[in-house]
């Protein structure tokens, strides 16, 4: 997502000398394409990823016990089912935010490129902490 998000960045329209306006339209196409692709497979896998980790935790947690594996199997699925509701409201209000942040850039600086730098950040953070709890080497709950 952060590099269609760069791609995007990079493609939009630049004044040049003497008042011509040059932009790249088949990066602006091809990053929004990867924006949106991306974001499909993003999308997909936080909801593979919520009840992997919270069914591995309850089990990981409880001892060796076939009613205590169920006992944890339940309350895993109980408490993914809650995250994975909170992440869907919480997704939600994407369909709001991003175009207001599009909106918001462009009024305050006649651009959308501030809101773009804003959304590679988050994406820079996202890409870091899911490194560091999920990917990383020795992390606590490797995926």
């Amino acid at each position: 997502m952060a590099l269609g998000a760069a791609a995007v960045l990079w493609s939009l329209p630049v004044p040049r000398q003497g008042g011509h306006i040059e932009g790249h339209l088949g990066g602006f196409v091809a990053g929004f394409g990867l924006l949106f692709a991306a974001s499909g497979l993003a999308n997909g896998s936080l909801f593979r990823m919520i009840p992997t980790i919270f069914m591995a935790e309850r089990r990981r947690a409880a001892s060796l016990l076939p009613s205590e594996q169920a006992q944890a199997v339940q309350a895993g699925r109980l408490e993914a089912a809650a995250v994975l509701g909170f992440a869907s409201a919480v997704g939600a209000y994407g369909g709001f935010f991003i175009p207001k942040s599009y909106g918001s850039a462009i009024a305050l600086t006649g651009s959308p490129a501030a809101a773009l730098a804003v959304f590679i950040a988050f994406y820079a953070s996202c890409i870091a902490v899911t490194w560091w709890f999920y990917s990383r080497r020795h992390a606590t709950m490797p995926c």
